[in-house]
């Protein structure tokens, strides 16, 4: 087949990390055709979440030019207080004693993805495929057979490489014939904005309870975004209790440190689990983001890790002859690999561990906490995997 007839590269999803992957290769290598399959028809990809970016996934939207866009709608963390309801046990983070200005940041998903989106319009190499989905994948020696169902009908692709980046319900990890390893928490996550009788001024609150960790970040106009984990069995029950009901249970839940909750928006939630991809690269294929795994929301760690994927992938991609070769793949993986499993193991200890009412465990992580608010280098390497600098850091790109 003639390479002229080959796109390069493929990335079915134009989600967050879809589009900075498809942003930050087509950055370094404008000589390679880039199309994105997105089902959306019109505009970016609608999102209401809220995200917490760590401090280097912020780093890299600011050198991108990126972030200027966002800063009116971002909030910083400055402060990051981890606890343990009823118990003596806590951890602080400060931005100022880490050296950095701060902690990371919280800014609606839409916002970034309009950026992103707008940046992707700009670039002549990168064909944006609205309305259209991938419906079939073949993997042959050379290339891998793409199948579109586009709003002009059904088209044909050869790629180098197919990028799968549609999310946890992966269509193309499907057709790859690649499992998932879920893990079940028993946990579901309501999601809500909640109003404040007075700005959290920078601080964000892991707490974990009797149900599970709840999360409050920082928002603007005395608000903060929420993440209450709840049991299974009770989680209907939850939601649907009027909005001063609401308000009352979530405030025993997480007490008053964060002043008196005074309102509440539209509730939402989500079940809690960990899916992993048996493996994230296969011929002439790779998952990242969602697709490869989706982790329970404590700590914030979910997106920033689909982030190290986009960069450490378009690093790969950008000194590649072959994009979709196997040594390319190979060593896509062999950067990641550590990084999936320090950032999965931490999330995954923090749940399990803070969700065990076991007496000597629930002495031993308080111990935990006392220990780590009290030791500087403990603190500070705690520090800089939250905020995604350790992984890069091995990797050359962090201090």
């Amino acid at each position: 087949m003639d390479a002229e007839q080959v796109t390069p590269v493929v990335i079915a999803g134009g989600g967050l990390v879809g589009s900075l992957m498809a942003f930050l290769f087509a950055q370094q290598r404008p000589d390679v055709v880039v199309k994105v399959v997105e089902p959306q028809a019109d505009g970016p990809v609608p999102d209401k979440r809220t995200i917490a970016l760590a401090a280097a996934t912020v780093d890299l939207l600011n050198a991108q030019g990126i972030w200027q866009e966002l800063t009116d709608e971002a909030e910083a963390i400055k402060h990051i207080h981890v606890s343990d309801r009823g118990y003596l046990g806590a951890t602080r983070l400060h931005a100022e004693q880490e050296g950095v200005a701060a902690l990371g940041y919280v800014v609606p998903a839409a916002a970034l993805n309009k950026a992103l989106y707008d940046r992707l319009q700009a670039l002549p190499q990168v064909e944006w495929l609205a309305g259209s989905q991938v419906t079939g994948l073949e993997q042959q020696q050379p290339h891998c057979n793409v199948t579109l169902q586009t709003p002009n009908g059904e088209q044909q692709l050869k790629a180098q490489l197919v990028v799968g980046a549609d999310g946890q319900r992966s269509f193309v990890r499907e057709q790859l014939g690649i499992g998932v390893q879920t893990t079940d928490y028993g946990q579901v996550g309501i999601i809500a904005n909640i109003s404040l009788d007075k700005p959290l001024a920078g601080w964000a609150y892991e707490r974990f309870t009797e149900t599970g960790p709840l999360a409050l970040l920082p928002l603007p106009k005395q608000q903060a975004s929420l993440v209450w984990s709840v049991a299974e069995e009770q989680a209907e029950q939850v939601l649907a209790l009027p909005d001063d009901e609401f308000l009352a249970q979530l405030q025993h839940a997480f007490g008053y440190r964060a002043g008196r909750f005074t309102g509440v928006g539209q509730r939402l939630q989500f079940p809690l689990r960990l899916h992993l991809a048996e493996r994230s690269v296969a011929h002439r294929a790779v998952l990242i983001g969602n697709a490869s795994h989706t982790l329970h929301p404590i700590a914030g760690q979910g997106f920033n890790l689909g982030v190290r994927d986009a960069i450490c992938l378009s690093d790969q991609l950008a000194k590649a002859d072959d994009l979709g070769s196997y040594a390319t793949l190979a060593a896509y993986w062999r950067e990641r690999e550590d990084d999936y499993k320090n950032i999965i193991g931490l999330t995954d200890m923090l749940v399990r561990g803070f969700s065990n009412h076991y007496w000597p465990l629930t002495k031993c992580r308080n111990l935990a906490l006392l220990g780590l608010d009290a030791l500087p280098p403990l603190r500070q390497a705690f520090a800089r995997q939250t905020m995604g600098l350790a992984p890069l850091a091995r990797r050359g790109g962090a201090s």
